[in-house]
């Protein structure tokens, strides 16, 4: 019976964390504060090729969890901001970046886009 146990726990399986929450901020110069993001943003995993989509902004930021890797990023929609003059304005926009590192195994996994308004 001490042998079954012994055997039984020294053959469990390690537990990495293969999974990451992933944080995207857009930013941009011309504009002074984000009051809403309505847009898409689609993760390319660079290696699998696996494309996740998710529409959950919260303010300037999206978060998802996400298989940790290397990742393409494109983001595109809408967008409600004050820009630099203090005018209030809405357009559409697009931020993209051909290689992100999402690979933090504890906490989240952050990056910064940069908005291209499309005017």
């Amino acid at each position: 019976m001490l042998c079954l146990t012994a055997m039984l726990c020294g053959c469990h399986q390690d537990n990495d964390e293969y999974m990451t929450i992933a944080v995207i901020r857009l930013e941009s110069n011309e504009i002074q504060s984000i009051e809403r993001v309505q847009a898409m943003a689609h993760f390319t995993n660079l290696n699998t090729r696996h494309i996740t989509s998710t529409s959950n902004f919260n303010g300037p930021e999206v978060q998802v969890e996400l298989l940790r890797g290397a990742y393409q990023v494109l983001i595109e929609g809408t967008i409600s901001y004050t820009d630099r003059s203090g005018a209030r304005k809405i357009g559409s926009f697009r931020a993209i970046s051909d290689y992100v590192e999402l690979t933090a195994t504890e906490g989240r996994s952050a990056a910064k886009l940069n908005i291209i308004l499309l005017e």
